[in-house]
């Protein structure tokens, strides 16, 4: 199956200066992240985050307040540089011309691509969310948003959709992928019965199974 030409510019989007004193941060931010998906939020110390980071103790003061302060840094550039890759994503004028089938692929392809990108940096940030409820909320409305502007793409181009209630028949088929795609990127349960296949196999599936479903004629 060949990649989808909808996605072909699409990355992973860094925000921020890239200052001297960015770079710092950016270095304490990438070396706190790496310590906590390694260690645990707890065993992950400042005195480690400056080692890692190459810098002193002090530098890691001057530029955030206590440890605290520091993790939850981690998670607030990983969720503003996914806030502007997904919007970039789902802009609708990226879509002109697509069809359903299109921007499934699309979206499968893409999820793939940028959750395998800085793994250590969203393995800390699932970490530091397991302890803090309020981060898990704000994680989960992230992905509402993808979910909600995705269905909205895909509504509108409802016509091509033969279930009897195509709305309904949308949100079930981007449930069923965002499990499917959670348990490939993360391997919470494996073995998975798909563990074996190939990305493209992969995805080549989850379409037959999605076309099946919101009866789109082949």
């Amino acid at each position: 199956m060949p990649k989808s030409r909808w996605i072909s510019d699409l990355h992973w989007v860094r925000t921020g200066q890239q200052s001297r004193s960015q770079r710092t941060q950016e270095a304490l931010l990438d070396a706190a992240a790496t310590l906590v998906a390694e260690k645990g939020v707890e065993a992950a110390s400042v005195a480690d985050v400056a080692r890692q980071a190459g810098c002193s103790v002090g530098s890691v003061y001057h530029h955030f307040r206590d440890k605290q302060t520091l993790v939850y840094a981690v998670v607030d550039r990983m969720t503003e540089e996914l806030r502007a890759t997904t919007e970039q994503a789902v802009e609708p004028s990226r879509w002109e011309g697509a069809s359903v089938m299109d921007i499934l692929q699309g979206m499968l392809e893409f999820s793939l691509e940028i959750g395998r990108d800085r793994p250590k940096v969203k393995d800390a940030v699932y970490e530091i969310a397991r302890h803090d409820p309020q981060i898990r909320e704000h994680l989960a409305g992230l992905r509402s948003e993808l979910h909600e502007a995705l269905f909205e793409l895909l509504l509108a181009r409802s016509a091509e959709i033969g279930h009897a209630d195509p709305a309904l028949a949308i949100r079930f088929v981007l449930d069923q992928m965002a499990g499917m795609m959670l348990l490939r990127l993360h391997e919470l349960f494996v073995p998975t019965e798909l563990e074996g296949i190939s990305d493209p196999e992969f995805i080549d599936e989850v379409l037959r199974s999605a076309r099946a479903y919101l009866a789109i004629p082949a």
